[in-house]
């Protein structure tokens, strides 16, 4: 079955449709991919600030407890009250005990993030100051770690205010290598982890994780402040495994992306060594996730605006090759035949224009044809003329033929001569269908001429030929040196009325190829003036017949121009007084490109 072939004008459709939606839906596909590429970058950067400014925060707060940490230890008097209140009298000790008791409560009223200093000691002797100096029996010190999370001192029953969650540094003090008690420093988990206590977006969340254990027997868990709505940042067992694998695969803080919450989320995360804890912040892609409706709906709203311009694009085509249809359909009709056809014309634009250029052509195409017609009969006419013409001319050749016996019946050898003479002139010229000729023929030809020109003078003229026998055989074009000779009579010789020569001959061309066929005569001369008219008049490309209706030498520079090339110039030199010299180029191959037209 042969397949339907489809039209231009909707490969047109199809082909301009797609250059113009081809690039608009890359270049959708681009944007995309670099919103999405530039969103994920920016979760990622605004994760690797959050984390970052976490764990400057609690940079500070350790700072801070570790710098009053080393206030109290640089404190020698407290030391040296510790270690031997026994030495002292009642009166000196209770004085030590207030006034070191006020040396720490101003330290809390300067540093408001400190949630407690207490200073434990081993000996009884020291009475206690609630809640700043304790007696070491109210805790088990030595069980606590350095740093403990949500640490609440229960020992302090009557004082509420100082059970409360904190972040707890505790130490021991000693004087030299003797242990003489504790101090711990706490600031409330509020303070300590800030971040978990700020209200967040839903996309947003901290964490703060427990690492413990050394090599693969770590293990994580997470901290979280007591008494706060936490739900949605309690990680799971699972993603605490999933988290174990990251932290611990590289030694950097790269940012990655897991499942936490059964949703996508970019984490970052800081690891601080001296609290042995991992603080991250994760942002969920689901703020990706509303740019990409925002792009479904955008790539939408491009497919049906793709879709409007293909309907606008397709229906202009098809106004516009209907036109140029119709001109295709006209155009076949004349090639079968119709050439008076004329398309119907509509439309106000380039179509509607070549539809009038295509009945004007036709128009103008039927008109010539008529036209054609009309001169292929006139040139009938005229070749029968020219026939007739020739008829005349050989009855005219024949009658002088007839003379020429008589005169040579009568002994009238001059007669004889001159006739003979006259009719092989006339025998060059009816020869009208032949363009070229051998230099000889055109020598021959000269010859008669000069010799009819010397019976009606009385001086005589010599011609002269100084031309090689191997280039008399060249074909050259026919009556190209009759014109120079009979403008050297006229114009050289007859003013001057005495015996005379004319000598034509040759010299090398410019090439091997090209000779110089020159005329030369005796007479007159020119005048600068004259001889520069002539040439500005040979420049002049314009065909203009002699005003005589004889051969001029504008129709020999015209002819030498369509048989050898434009670049086959005449060349004439004069001097008056001493005659004129005509030199003609000539290829001696015959014409330039190399057919000979004598056929």
């Amino acid at each position: 079955m042969k397949r339907k072939k489809m039209h231009f004008s909707r490969k047109v459709v199809l082909v301009f449709s797609g250059i113009v939606l081809a690039p608009l839906l890359l270049l959708y596909g681009v944007t995309i991919a670099m919103i999405y590429r530039q969103t994920l970058s920016s979760l990622e950067a605004l994760c690797g600030l959050e984390v970052r400014m976490n764990e400057e925060k609690i940079n500070e707060n350790i700072q801070s407890l570790e710098l009053i940490d080393k206030m109290i230890r640089a404190n020698r008097d407290l030391i040296f009250f510790i270690t031997s209140p026994e030495n002292r009298s009642e009166k000196d000790v209770i004085s030590a005990v207030k006034d070191e008791s006020l040396t720490l409560e101003r330290i809390l009223s300067v540093e408001p993030l400190i949630y407690s200093i207490r200073v434990f000691t081993n000996s009884n002797f020291v009475p206690e100051r609630f809640p700043v100096i304790l007696h070491s029996e109210r805790e088990n010190l030595a069980a606590l770690p350095e740093w403990e999370f949500n640490y609440q001192a229960h020992y302090l029953t009557y004082m509420d205010a100082q059970a409360l969650p904190s972040v707890c540094l505790t130490r021991e003090l000693k004087n030299g290598r003797r242990s003489i008690g504790w101090v711990q420093l706490a600031i409330r988990m509020e303070n300590f982890f800030p971040f978990l206590h700020r209200e967040q977006n839903r996309y947003q969340h901290d964490f703060v994780i427990k690492v413990s254990g050394e090599g693969d027997s770590r293990k994580l868990s997470q901290i979280y402040c007591h008494g706060q709505s936490y739900s949605e940042s309690v990680l799971t067992e699972s993603e605490l495994s999933q988290l174990k694998k990251r932290f611990f695969s590289t030694s950097t803080h790269e940012n990655f992306v897991m499942k936490l919450g059964g949703k996508s989320s970019v984490v970052a995360w800081r690891y601080v060594p001296q609290l042995e804890i991992m603080i991250a912040h994760s942002c969920e892609m689901a703020i990706i996730k509303d740019y990409e409706i925002t792009m479904l709906l955008i790539l939408l709203a491009m497919v049906f605006v793709g879709m409007g311009f293909f309907s606008i694009v397709r229906y202009t085509a098809n106004r516009l090759f209907n036109g140029l249809y119709s001109v295709m359909g006209g155009m076949q009709r004349v090639n079968a035949g119709e050439l008076g056809i004329q398309i119907p014309v509509d439309g106000m634009n380039e179509v509607r224009e070549t539809q009038l250029a295509f009945n004007a052509m036709t128009r103008q195409l039927s008109s010539q044809i008529e036209q054609i017609k009309t001169e292929q009969h006139l040139i009938a006419d005229t070749e029968m003329k020219a026939m007739q013409n020739q008829i005349n001319a050989h009855f005219l050749y024949n009658v002088l033929e007839t003379i020429h016996m008589q005169a040579v019946l009568a002994d009238n050898d001059d007669v004889a001569e001159s006739i003979l003479m006259l009719g092989k002139m006339m025998r060059f010229c009816l020869r009208w269908r032949i363009h070229t000729v051998a230099l000889e023929q055109e020598m021959e030809y000269i010859q008669s001429y000069v010799y009819i020109l010397n019976l009606r003078n009385d001086y005589e003229i010599t011609l002269e030929f100084d031309i090689p026998e191997a280039l008399r055989k060249i074909k050259i074009p026919k009556m190209i040196l009759q014109p120079f000779v009979e403008n050297s009579f006229i114009h050289g010789i007859e003013p001057l009325a005495q015996s005379t020569k004319v000598c034509v001959y040759t010299e090398p061309g410019e090439s091997e190829n090209r000779i110089w066929l020159c005329v030369r005569d005796y007479g007159a001369g020119m005048s600068e003036t004259k001889l520069e008219e002539i040439r500005t008049y040979l420049e002049d490309e314009k065909y203009e017949r002699d005003s005589t209706g004889s051969i001029g030498i504008k129709n020999i520079q015209q002819r030498l121009s369509l048989f050898y090339g434009s670049d086959f110039k005449l060349e004439i030199k004069s001097e008056l007084g001493k005659g004129t010299i005509v030199r003609v180029p000539l290829l001696i191959e015959g014409e330039k490109n190399g057919k000979d037209s004598d056929s």
